[in-house]
C-alpha cells in the first residue's frame, strides 16, 4: 500500500449532496488507512440546473464534449483516475474514458461485482428516469451476468420526479420514503434479488434498513473502489 494517496478527479455530483458524499467516503476511506492524512481530490463541480437541463433536452452528445472536456482539465491538475459522480452521467463514460489516458473507474461496474460477489443475479433498479428507461446501465450490468429490473409505470415516472423535485433541492420527506418503499416492494415480488441504489440521491430515501434483500449503495461503492486505487501500489 502507498505511504500516500494518488489524486482523483471528480466530475461532480451532478447534485451537489452526492458530491459532498463522495468527498465524506473519499476521505473517511483514506483516513482510515493512512491515518493522519485525507484524500487527494481535484473537482470539477457542476450546475445542477443546467445538466438537468441538458438532461431533459436529449443533449447528451453536448454533455459529452463537456465531460470529455473536463476530464482532461482534471487531469491536467494532475489527477491519475477519473469519477463521474453520478449514475445517470455514466450513460457519457465511453467518451470521457476515450479523451483521457487514465482509468475511468465505472460505478455499474463496481456495482455489478458486487452483486455477483453476493451471489445475485437479478436486482431492483432504483434510479433517474434516463437511467430506468436508457440502455447503458442495464447493458453494462449485463455484461456482468446480472439483470436490472425497472420500476413498472406510474412508479418509474414517480421515482423519476422525486429524484429531480424534491431529493436534488434536499427535500426527504415521509411520502418520498413511503413512495421508494413501495416501489422497491413492486420489483421485489417481481423476482428482484436484491435492490441498487442507481441514483446517488436514493439513499437519501431508501437504506439497507429499509429492505430485507441485499442493498447495494452504487455511490458507496463506487467511492470505495477509488479509495482502492488511490491506495494500491
Amino acid at each position: 500500500m502507498r505511504t500516500s494517496p494518488r489524486r482523483i478527479g471528480l466530475l461532480g455530483g451532478i447534485t451537489w449532496h452526492s458530491t459532498l458524499e463522495y468527498e465524506r467516503l473519499l476521505h473517511e476511506g483514506i483516513a482510515g488507512a493512512l491515518p493522519g492524512q485525507s484524500a487527494d481530490l481535484v473537482i470539477r463541480h457542476y450546475n445542477f440546473g443546467e445538466i438537468a437541463l441538458s438532461q431533459a433536452a436529449g443533449d447528451w452528445d453536448g454533455l459529452a464534449e463537456l465531460f470529455a472536456a473536463d476530464a482532461r482539465w482534471l487531469v491536467a491538475g494532475g489527477a491519475e483516475a477519473i469519477l463521474i459522480c453520478a449514475n445517470t452521467m455514466h450513460l457519457v463514460a465511453p467518451q470521457v474514458a476515450a479523451a483521457v489516458n487514465v482509468p475511468v473507474i465505472h460505478i455499474v461496474d463496481e456495482t455489478a461485482k458486487a452483486i455477483r460477489a453476493a451471489g445475485l443475479d437479478t436486482v431492483a433498479l432504483l434510479g433517474t428516469g434516463f437511467t430506468m428507461r436508457m440502455p447503458f446501465y442495464r447493458d453494462r450490468m449485463a455484461e456482468f451476468g446480472v439483470t436490472t429490473l425497472a420500476p413498472e409505470e406510474p412508479g418509474l415516472t414517480a421515482i423519476h420526479e422525486l429524484v429531480y423535485d424534491d431529493l436534488a433541492n434536499g427535500i426527504v420527506t415521509d411520502a418520498g420514503r413511503a413512495l421508494a418503499k413501495r416501489v422497491t416492494a413492486d420489483i421485489l415480488e417481481r423476482g428482484a434479488q436484491g435492490v441498487v441504489a442507481g441514483c446517488t440521491e436514493i439513499p437519501m430515501v431508501l437504506t439497507a434498513d429499509d429492505v430485507d434483500v441485499p442493498y447495494f449503495d452504487a455511490l458507496a461503492l463506487h467511492a470505495r473502489a477509488a479509495v482502492e486505487f488511490s491506495l494500491a501500489d
